[in-house]
């Protein structure tokens, strides 16, 4: 056993050898990816999030600018279309009409920096839209109804409503990851990616919750991605040697 785990690793290691010894160069292309996500937030009494697995969540253009000419050290920049999505549902006697999925869509642009096939760097988010669906595939209503007090007397409670769609705000997300090429010719290279997020700030702008309490339940995610994507050179390889 000890004398195959060592052969593993010589393997391995041959094989981090030949990857490093080609430079990869100034590059251009595009990338598609599937992404997990799930709110991490306080939820209402009653009310518990889980986690939504989108196939196809995350496509555009991307760029590779290196900075070293020695080792495998680079910019990547992705220009996209971004999805974010959770579900809500009650604690007790669930159904499909009280199961509903929140996605989030935004244009992103995520500069990060990659050596070693590790890659760290954030995305920023333009929100472009939101809905809900229920888990019966139905379109449910973004706006929200808030029960307050009114302050004339007598004092009552009245309903407030406020649409989600007039309260979205751009998004900070942090990102590590991992890219690692599977095919590398003349003409360009294609990566596999994986991307691990949290977001630094929350989908929904506070003025949505018209009740301070419910602050504390505004939205932010964490997420997980897998993508691909084909980079074509723009500049011959350099060798390392």
């Amino acid at each position: 056993m000890k004398k195959m785990f060592l052969f593993v690793l010589l393997v391995v290691g041959c094989v981090s050898d030949g990857f490093a010894q080609d430079i990869d160069p100034l590059a251009v292309g595009v990338f598609i990816a599937g992404k997990g996500s799930m709110n991490l937030s306080k939820t209402q009494t009653g009310i518990e999030n889980g986690f939504v697995v989108a196939p196809l969540s995350d496509f555009g253009v991307t760029g590779y600018i290196p900075v070293s000419k020695r080792k495998n050290m680079g910019v990547l920049l992705d220009l996209g279309l971004s999805s974010y999505s959770y579900s809500q549902k009650p604690t007790s006697n669930v159904t499909d009409d009280n199961t509903i999925t929140h996605k989030f869509n935004y244009f992103t642009i995520g500069p990060s920096f990659t050596a070693s096939y590790i890659t760290f760097g954030f995305n920023l988010g333009l929100p472009m839209g939101v809905s809900r669906k229920n888990g019966s595939g139905s379109e449910v209503s973004t706006i929200d109804p808030f029960k307050v007090l009114t302050i004339n007397e007598p004092k009552v409670d009245t309903i407030v409503y406020s649409d989600v769609k007039d309260n979205l705000q751009p998004i900070l997300e942090i990102r590590v990851g991992t890219i690692i090429p599977i095919v590398k010719t003349s003409l360009g290279r294609l990566n596999v990616f994986a991307n691990v997020g949290y977001m630094m700030s929350n989908l929904i702008k506070d003025e949505h919750f018209r009740l301070s309490s419910l602050k504390d339940t505004n939205p932010s995610v964490f997420s997980v991605s897998i993508g691909v994507n084909f980079l074509l050179g723009l500049e011959s390889p350099e060798s390392d040697e």
